[in-house]
């Protein structure tokens, strides 16, 4: 039995379909099939019900489910570790972060790291919220600077600020210093961060706005900071911004009070609780003494 089976089974029982797993796993479903065969064969028993409508997990399936998810997690965790160790011996340390994180953290931690450790090779990584937690899981990363508070026994999260989350439109937009409603902006044009990009921001918005329920030609998604930027300045439309971004914004652009309050975003500091990086070790002191100061 090879790891690679149990990932294919996990995927089958999670899609319920051979066909949508398979696109899935990026293989061939007659390929997937005959792995699944195999795998039940090997086992000795019948992991799945086959119907013209729907493939569902037998009781035997389900069980097995159970200890199979287990099994891919620890190989994972195993791999992180070697990794870790690895890292570690070559006295070196990865970070992820975001925008935001680049003005306001970063120096302070570049700081602290090169005075302890001026050796030490630092690989600065610029990447989304998901893609972080994704590398950090797989220890790919150190420590991931998020909008999330990830909720894991293995990872410990530092709370470095909160943000709060501004309207703001080019001033011939909004001329006037009148409160705007919220239900106004479904007659606008809105500059919005796509949310994969921004999960956080655009959940927290989504919950005022309903971006689901304006025309698809309404709303202009931007994928990355610098073009989110760009569109505001232009002038393009009525978008959000949180602390941080207000500075970039060029003098044509105001922040216009609303009828309702805005959310806010929080900045989280996330890392494996059981990494023996001692670079690490400087970083997250030296953030529980900003934080705590």
């Amino acid at each position: 039995m090879e790891l690679r089976h149990l990932r294919y089974f996990i995927t089958v029982a999670q899609e319920q379909s051979f066909t949508r797993a398979a696109e899935k796993l990026f293989t061939a479903q007659p390929s997937l099939s005959q792995q699944i065969k195999d795998l039940e064969q090997e086992v000795g028993v019948n992991l799945f019900e086959r119907s013209s409508r729907k493939i569902r997990l037998t009781d035997e399936g389900k069980a097995f489910l159970i200890y199979a998810e287990k099994a891919l997690e620890n190989a994972k965790l195993a791999v992180a570790s070697a990794r870790q160790v690895a890292q570690q011996k070559n006295n070196q340390i990865h970070i992820g972060f975001l925008n935001v994180a680049e003005l306001k953290v970063m120096p302070h931690i570049l700081v602290k790291l090169k005075k302890s450790m001026p050796d030490l090779k630092i690989h600065l990584h610029s990447l989304f919220c998901l893609e972080q937690l994704q590398r950090l899981k797989n220890a790919e990363l150190d420590l991931s600077i998020t909008r999330f508070q990830l909720d894991h026994p293995g990872f410990g999260s530092i709370h470095l600020l909160t943000e709060q989350i501004h309207l703001v439109a080019a001033k011939h937009l909004h001329p006037t210093d009148r409160i705007l409603k919220l239900q106004e902006l479904k007659n606008h044009t809105i500059i919005m961060c796509d949310q994969n990009a921004s999960p956080i921001f655009y959940e927290r918005l989504n919950a005022l706005i309903s971006f689901d329920q304006l025309k698809h030609d309404q709303v202009l998604w931007a994928t990355n900071v610098l073009q989110h930027i760009n569109l505001i300045n232009m002038g393009m439309g009525f978008s959000f911004a949180p602390d941080y971004l207000l500075r970039f914004l060029n003098d044509e652009v105001k922040v216009i009070q609303t009828d309702r309050p805005l959310p806010q975003v929080e900045l989280y500091a996330t890392f494996n609780k059981n990494s023996q990086n001692p670079a690490l070790n400087i970083i997250t002191e030296a953030l529980n003494n900003t934080v705590n100061a």
